[in-house]
């Protein structure tokens, strides 16, 4: 109710309260009422916000360690894996048994199927392939006769490992090197 509305006040008995004195007390009160309102409105507005902002920033760090701690195991993960083919290529050239070559084998496989499952990727370049030193690592150069070849792959070393778009590893690689 707007102050400068016409009120009409009728007088009271001699005993009691003055209504002028009632409506100016009773205006008092709903303008502190109001005020406590809006008051705790923000509050509460401001309560909210700190959650929102809180949960989020609670899920990005969940995000953020689960990705520093994939990406801590998958390195252990790998080492093993590049010791296995090492050892597998090894087992060949000593001409070890095809069985213990097929076991081998497979265990291979199940590391690279449990890299994969975690979301690691493996790649190896193709030879002809631009060199990239953000995906490739050169180990060594090789000389080539053609301009075309320049800067690029000649063989692949070692495959490399990315997980998204975050490389694990290089990959190891010998890279094509024009010589005039």
């Amino acid at each position: 109710m707007d102050e400068s509305e016409d009120v009409v006040i009728e007088p009271e008995d001699a005993g009691g309260e003055k209504v002028e004195g009632k409506l100016k007390k009773l205006r008092t009160e709903l303008a502190t009422a109001k005020k406590e309102r809006d008051e705790y409105l923000a509050g509460w507005q401001r309560s909210k916000a700190d959650y929102v902002n809180l949960s989020r920033r609670v899920r990005e760090d969940g995000e953020g360690q689960s990705k520093i701690l994939i990406g801590k195991l998958s390195r252990g993960i790998i080492a093993v894996f590049d010791s296995l083919e090492a050892a597998e290529a090894g087992a060949k050239a000593a001409g070890v048994s095809e069985s213990v070559l097929s076991g081998m084998n497979q265990v291979v496989r199940q590391l690279e199927q449990a890299l994969l499952d975690i979301g690691v990727s493996r790649f190896s370049p193709s030879p002809g392939d631009a060199f990239d030193s953000k995906f490739h690592e050169p180990i060594r150069s090789v000389a080539c006769e053609s301009e075309k070849e320049d800067n690029t792959i000649s063989a692949t070393l070692q495959s490399g490992f990315v997980i998204g778009e975050t490389v694990l590893r290089p990959a190891r690689v010998e890279v094509f090197t024009y010589q005039s």
